[in-house]
């Protein structure tokens, strides 16, 4: 791992280049309160690696500035009550079975951990990763994130087919998805 400090891309930022075994792609990673992160497989090197940064700089100082002003408008994270895990998980368990249900939706397992930055997600074989936070959110954005995970199960990806078969349940899906984007899951993953 080595970490600059670009002051010469017109930004005072941190960089951190990590090199890793699982990553198959290189990635840059930018979140508020966090150093800018290029994250490389290990066949890759990191003068190339570096190459990436650069020629993605525009994007990244585009994104860091709005980091910034997200980080100037924060306010200090509010101490959230313990959750009971084990009664969280069989409740999201439970809406999604009922909602699967009532769609004539199938999937196969569930699993729900508390992750960092996913709601939801759903594989390939259509195993569904929830997001044990899910139920610190209002009802609706609860079962948008569910329906949106059940839509992935028949479009694994969000083009525009995935939007039109979600909005057959979800009326205005892509404002209800605005609305999520404003609850920070960096706040909440430390709560659970």
């Amino acid at each position: 791992m080595e970490k600059l400090n670009l002051k010469a891309t017109g930004l005072d930022l941190s960089v951190i280049f990590v090199r890793s075994v699982k990553a198959r792609r290189l990635r840059i990673s930018i979140a508020p309160f966090k150093a800018v992160r290029i994250t490389y497989p290990a066949k890759v090197s990191q003068k190339t690696a570096q190459e990436f940064f650069e020629s993605n700089i525009e994007w990244v100082k585009k994104t860091v500035l709005r980091m910034k002003d997200i980080e100037q408008r924060a306010v200090k994270p509010v101490e959230l009550p313990k959750i009971d895990v084990k009664q969280s998980a069989e409740y999201l368990y439970i809406k999604l079975k009922e909602i699967a249900e009532k769609h004539n939706f199938s999937f196969n397992r569930v699993f729900i951990r508390n992750q960092r930055t996913r709601w939801g997600s759903c594989s390939s074989k259509n195993n569904i990763n929830l997001n044990i936070n899910i139920v610190r959110l209002p009802a609706e954005l609860q079962e948008y994130i569910l329906l949106h995970e059940l839509v992935h199960t028949r479009v694994k990806n969000h083009s525009c087919r995935f939007w039109d078969e979600l909005e057959k349940y979800v009326a205005n899906a892509r404002q209800v998805a605005k609305k999520l984007r404003r609850h920070s899951l960096r706040s909440l993953h430390y709560a659970a």
